[in-house]
This record gives structure tokens, C-alpha cells and sequence, in this order.
């Protein structure tokens, strides 16, 4: 109980608790495609990444900030014992998930013929593919009532600070996916030795089953928790908060958050509808075309979703603390809350992300293997510097929502979307297929460096700090990097050996590679000033836990 009620007092413990549910989710989800892949085949692999694709969109709009302002109201009124306000915000918030739900189901079904045919691209496709494209997708669609319904008890228990629930929902809510996924699918190919793309419809139906136990496994947590905040709630003496008025308060979360998520995506919109129009165009084969996609927006995002779980950890750790710090006028606190949040986030993402890019070929031939190599390790470098940005704009977007510039918000994604359609086609006629990725990468240098500028204008954050931080972080970065340098130059390359050989490799390489960023950054006392102990104690901490 001590231990759990010290990860919810503690912003930067409560994230880390976020980023590591997220972490197993997403290596889960990192090597299930490997064997699944073997079995498709990377050109079928369309009808699954495009599903989702329009999936992740879909479920964005259909939450629509929902589940943030349900966290955020949570945390505002809790902070102020008005239980019987949080009672009301809850029910509000699950009645709307629910018909938003509901209701972007049924046009997701409604629609997904004409989504098959811009997804698939081109004209040369067959009637066969645009019905198994459009099948993938009224499959998918019965997901999201069913997640849709699950934010909302993940939007309450993150507003309560019970980020270690909000976690396991989600290990099991993949864990249980990806089950159902490869064992279903074996069952489907090898035993009824029906065809792949039968495989393909199973493992986007393993969605909703996940999303069904995940939800069935937290109403029987909410059961007793949820209880105490009524009984408290029936024995409070004032009223709760007028409905309409928090209706209001819902709407100036809602709609800035739905028009940002949509802004923020930008990339993927920009390039499923476009990629391989514009590569055809410049004379890449049609099906050569579309395995570039997927390899950018299946593969490439598998990887790269590794460093990614930081920022969504912190995303999702920031809106208590920072709403509660904005309601209460502390204003130290919410300085602290702001500079632990980036320092923590760049110190941890930005030497995984410089060493994926200079291991992105040994990287991708252990998870791909060799067949699309030339292409996957071109990929996967500017992806990965990509990552950077995907990982701290979520970051960004919850704290300037948290701290209500919604304006600014709106204006500075939408500055960012501009970068990236004015800049796609040019850098994909210069680059090539990895152009995509480098107009993404524009687009999200610009958001960073509007909100951090925002940021530091408006409120106490010493810039002058962070900056000095992150130069010291880069320099620890150059250090690291010579490790790779070496290896290279003395000819050692993992990508001449068996996948198991090289697993091996890249493992030894990236330990002395880390291992000489943490030496690094004790000499300048980073880890001093960002978790306010040096890399000793915490080990040592980690160790008495452990024990």
C-alpha cells in the first residue's frame, strides 16, 4: 500500500509506472508480427496495416479527448472532495464514449468501400483485393464500440492516479490480443488450411476480444473502488457541479483534443491516402509501392513504437499532476511536474532513438530478416529519428491541453500539417519512399519547437536549464555513438550472420553503447538533476525493490 500510494504522489514514478505497462504492450506487439508476417507475407500485409490505420484514426475521433477530460475533471474535483461532481463526471463521460462509439462503428462500416479503394491506391487493383480490404475494415469496426467503452473506465483510473491499473488494462488487453491472434490464426491456417487472408480477418477480429476481457477484467476492479467514491459521495453535504456546466467544461476539452488528434495524425492521413499515388507517379511500381507503405507504417512503426511508450507514459501521467498544480495556483509544483516531465522524457528517448538509427540495419534484419532489407534499414534510420518527435508530441499536446492553451494548441498543429503536405511531395521526388518519412520529421520539429516556446513563455520553466540538459544529453549521445563508429570501422556487421547470431551481436553492441551514455551523463550529473539522485541510488533502489 506504501509503495502504491508513493507511485501515485509521484509524477515522474506514477509515468514510469505508465511507460512500462506500455512498454510490454508494445513488445508484445513488437514480436507477434514477426511470426505473423512469416505466415502472410509482406504484400498481403496491406489489409492489415491500412485497417488500422483508419482504425487509429477513427478511434481518436470517436474518443474524441473524451477520456482526457474525463481524467482531468476526475483529478480536478477529487483534488477538491467534490465526489459526488466525480460521480456525475463518470457517467457523463461513459454515456458519451459509448455513443461515439457506437456511432463511428456503423460509419466505419458504412463507408468502407470507398476507405478499401483510397487505401489500396492506384486503379490496378482487383475486385477481390478492394472486398478483402473492405472486409478488414467492417471486422475492425466492431472494435471500437468496445474500446471505446474501455477509455472510459482508463479515463477515470487515470484522473484517480491509479496508473498501475491503467497499465495492466492494457497488458492484458494485448497480451490477450495477440493470444487470440497467433493461436487462432494457427488454428485457421493450419488446421482448416484456409487461405491467408482468412488469417487476416482473424487477427483483426483478436481486437475486439482483447478489448472484451481487458474491459470485463476492470469491472471487477471497479467494483470496489468505484464503490468507496460513492459511498463518500452520498455522505457529501454541497452539491455537485451544474451538468451544464460541466458540459461546458467537457466541450473545451473535447473539441480542441479531437481537432489536434486529428491534426497530430496528419502523417498517417497524409501518407495512406497519398503514398503511393505519388510513388506511382514517379515511377515506382504499383506493388512495389504498396510494400514500401507497409514496411514504413507496419515495420518501421512496430520498432518504433519502442521509445514511444515513454511519451505515451507521460502523456498520460501529466494531466493529473498538472491539472491539480493549475487548480490549486501551485505553481512551483507545476514547474517541477513540467521540467521532470522533458528532462526524464529526453533523457531516456533521445540516445534509444540515436541508437536504433545507427542500428537500424542489423535491427531490422533481426526482425524482418533479409528479404526487403535495402529498403527496411533506409526506413528505419529516418524512422527513427522520427520517433523522437512522436514520442514528446504527445507529451506536449497533454500538457498545453492540461494547461487550457487550446488555441495555441490548434494553431500550432495545424502549422505542423501544412509542413507536412507542402513538404511530402518534394521530399519524396529528392529523397524517394524516404521522403515520407523526412516530411514527417519537418512536421514535428515545427510542433515541438512552437509548444516549448509557448511553454516557457507563459509559465516558470527555466529553458536555460533544459537547454543546457539536452546539449549535455546530445554530447553523451556522440560519446555512444562511437561505440557504433568502431564496430563498424573494425568490419563487424550483424546482417552477414544467422538472425540468432545477430540478436547477439546487436545485444553486446547497444549494452556498450548504453553503457558508455550512462558513464557519460554521471560525469555531467544528469541523472542528478533530472531524478535528483545519481545512477548508484537508483540502482540500489531498484535493487532493495527487487529484493
Amino acid at each position: 500500500m506504501k509503495e502504491t500510494n508513493t507511485i501515485k504522489k509521484s509524477f515522474i514514478a506514477s509515468s514510469l509506472t505508465t511507460s512500462a505497462g506500455i512498454f510490454i504492450t508494445k513488445l508484445i506487439g513488437l514480436f507477434y508480427i514477426v511470426p505473423f508476417k512469416a505466415i502472410v507475407g509482406q504484400q498481403d500485409m496491406i489489409y492489415y496495416s491500412a485497417a488500422f490505420d483508419y482504425y487509429t484514426i477513427l478511434l481518436q475521433i470517436c474518443s474524441a479527448g473524451i477520456p482526457f477530460a474525463l481524467a482531468a475533471l476526475v483529478a480536478k474535483y477529487l483534488s477538491k472532495n467534490d465526489y459526488k461532481t466525480v460521480v456525475l463526471v463518470r457517467i457523463l463521460a461513459t454515456s458519451l464514449l459509448m455513443l461515439s462509439g457506437f456511432v463511428m462503428a456503423m460509419l466505419f462500416i458504412g463507408f468502407s468501400g470507398p476507405l478499401a479503394a483510397r487505401a489500396l491506391g492506384g486503379t490496378s487493383y482487383s475486385a477481390n483485393e478492394l472486398a478483402a480490404m473492405q472486409n478488414s475494415f467492417v471486422i475492425l469496426a466492431m472494435a471500437l464500440f468496445l474500446v471505446s467503452v474501455l477509455y472510459s473506465y482508463r479515463g477515470y483510473y487515470q484522473g484517480a492516479k491509479e496508473m498501475q491499473q491503467y497499465s495492466l488494462s492494457q497488458v492484458i488487453e494485448q497480451f490477450v490480443r495477440v493470444g487470440f491472434l497467433l493461436g487462432a490464426g494457427w488454428f485457421v491456417v493450419y488446421i482448416l488450411h484456409l487461405p491467408k487472408i482468412v488469417y487476416i480477418y482473424t487477427a483483426v477480429g483478436g481486437t475486439g476480444v482483447g478489448a472484451m476481457v481487458a474491459l470485463l477484467q476492470f469491472m471487477n476492479f471497479d467494483r470496489k473502488h468505484f464503490r468507496d467514491v460513492q459511498e463518500k459521495a452520498k455522505l457529501q453535504s454541497t452539491n455537485s457541479v451544474a451538468i451544464k456546466e460541466l458540459i461546458h467544461e467537457f466541450v473545451m476539452y473535447v473539441i480542441p483534443f479531437l481537432l489536434s488528434s486529428i491534426l497530430a495524425n496528419s502523417q498517417v492521413l497524409v501518407n495512406t491516402n497519398f503514398f503511393v499515388s505519388v510513388m506511382e507517379g514517379l515511377g515506382t511500381q504499383h506493388s512495389q509501392a504498396t510494400m514500401l507503405l507497409s514496411i514504413i507504417q507496419t515495420n518501421c512503426d512496430k520498432l518504433t513504437s519502442i521509445p514511444q511508450v515513454i511519451g505515451n507514459g507521460f502523456a498520460a501521467g501529466a494531466v493529473p499532476f498538472i491539472t491539480v498544480s493549475l487548480v490549486h495556483a501551485d505553481w512551483k509544483g507545476l514547474r517541477k511536474s513540467l521540467e521532470d516531465c522533458l528532462g526524464t522524457v529526453f533523457y531516456i528517448v533521445i540516445p534509444v532513438c540515436v541508437s536504433m538509427a545507427a542500428l537500424s540495419g542489423p535491427i531490422y534484419y533481426i526482425m524482418y530478416g533479409a528479404k526487403e532489407l535495402e529498403y527496411g534499414q533506409v526506413a528505419l534510420f529516418w524512422s527513427s529519428i522520427l520517433a523522437f518527435g512522436t514520442t514528446v508530441t504527445p507529451v506536449l499536446l497533454s500538457i498545453l491541453l492540461s494547461l487550457k492553451m487550446r488555441r495555441h494548441t490548434l494553431i500550432y498543429f495545424s502549422i505542423g500539417f501544412l509542413v507536412k503536405v507542402v513538404t511530402f511531395y518534394p521530399c519524396c521526388y529528392l529523397f524517394g519512399y524516404s521522403g515520407a518519412i523526412i516530411s514527417s520529421i519537418l512536421c514535428e520539429i515545427t510542433f515541438i519547437a512552437l509548444s516549448i516556446y509557448k511553454i516557457q513563455k507563459t509559465y516558470p520553466v527555466r529553458v536555460k536549464n533544459m537547454i543546457i540538459r539536452l546539449v549535455k544529453i546530445i554530447i553523451c549521445c556522440f560519446a555512444m555513438n562511437g561505440i557504433y563508429v568502431i564496430v563498424r570501422w573494425i568490419g563487424i556487421d550483424p546482417t552477414q550472420y544467422s538472425r540468432l547470431l545477430a540478436i547477439v551481436f546487436v545485444a553486446i553492441i547497444g549494452t556498450l553503447g548504453m553503457g558508455v551514455y550512462f558513464a557519460s551523463s554521471e560525469l555531467f550529473r544528469l541523472p542528478k538533476s533530472i531524478f535528483h539522485r545519481d545512477l548508484r541510488g537508483m540502482f540500489n533502489r531498484i535493487l532493495r525493490r527487487g529484493a
